[in-house]
């Protein structure tokens, strides 16, 4: 499973929707009506300039992790786009660009529904791998990507609860390598099992790594997934939250910033806030959970 629905010119897999799916398995009750919507707070300003980056924002020095501003096609289809959106590549125009900004640019998903969009870094940067994006340097984009999916705004999720995402750098898993985090739905019984797990979620990043719980998402087939993911609520999306994965969970074990995912939902119980969840292939379970993943698409819905 992966991101070639990343871009209107990509073949996608659909994705069903889980309340479909619910009602044939039984596996959950639904989550209740509209989100509690928790403060964000205002968005950061803008990192210093750089002449030489294409949104005129701090970049990453060119290099292979990062990715090269000279990459085209393929594999870098959406780089390509950013670059179109912003007139520094010549290009057709085309309906995917929805907001072109000096640090990212907001484009239809692909699926054509109304819970499926992108946020597109403005610098070419490869993905999660890219040391930049949990630097000081970096623009928040998970802030960027929240305020975005709200009503009136350009990549606004139509559903009863929004997911944000970003998937791991496995070549089988994300198939367009340019940053991007996914606006979309999240599926109705993820918030219902967050909920229910919530008094074992911590607010303690020092403990994220640990608070490891299982989740029930779907295949693109409409089929069960169980995963096990690090679980952390969080007051409001001010801090970068690849720096917080970065200190809070892949320094502290070893592990590899490339093989991690990000999830972000509403918290809709206690105080609310946001869950953020984390997962990897080889995530160290309790007995008896299932295993890690490096796709947020069990998660999230898109079409």
């Amino acid at each position: 499973m992966g991101d070639n629905r990343a871009t209107g010119n990509i073949h996608r897999r659909q994705f069903v929707r889980l309340s479909g799916a619910v009602g044939a398995t039984g596996l959950w009750g639904l989550a209740g009506g509209g989100a509690a919507l928790a403060d964000g707070g205002p968005a950061p300003g803008p990192p210093a300039p750089d002449p030489g980056g294409p949104g005129g924002s701090a970049c990453p020095t060119p290099s292979q992790l990062c990715g090269y501003p000279s990459d085209t096609g393929g594999r870098y289809d959406l780089w390509d786009r950013v670059q179109v959106c912003e007139g520094t590549k010549p290009g057709p125009p085309f309906p995917q660009c929805l907001a072109t900004t000096p640090t990212y640019v907001i484009l239809n998903g692909g699926s054509g529904s109304n819970h499926d969009f992108l946020l597109v870094p403005s610098c070419r940067i490869s993905g999660i791998e890219c040391p930049f994006i949990a630097t000081s340097s970096a623009p928040n984009y998970w802030l960027d990507a929240w305020n975005n999916a709200q009503p009136g705004q350009p990549g606004h999720v139509v559903y009863p609860h929004i997911g944000l995402g970003v998937n791991s750098a496995d070549p089988t898993i994300r198939q367009q390598d340019q940053l991007h985090i996914h606006l979309a739905g999240i599926h109705s019984g993820i918030q219902t099992q967050l909920n229910n797990h919530d008094s074992a979620i911590t607010n303690d990043p020092a403990r994220w790594r640990t608070q490891i719980v299982p989740v029930w998402g779907l295949t693109s087939t409409g089929a069960p997934a169980p995963r096990s993911y690090r679980v952390l609520h969080v007051a409001n999306l001010n801090t970068n939250l690849f720096t917080l994965l970065r200190d809070s969970v892949v320094r502290p074990t070893g592990a590899s910033m490339a093989a991690q995912i990000l999830a972000v939902t509403p918290r809709l119980v206690g105080n609310g806030g946001f869950y953020v969840l984390n997962s990897e292939p080889g995530l160290p379970v309790p007995p008896g959970q299932p295993g890690g993943t490096g796709t947020v698409d069990f998660l999230l819905a898109y079409a």
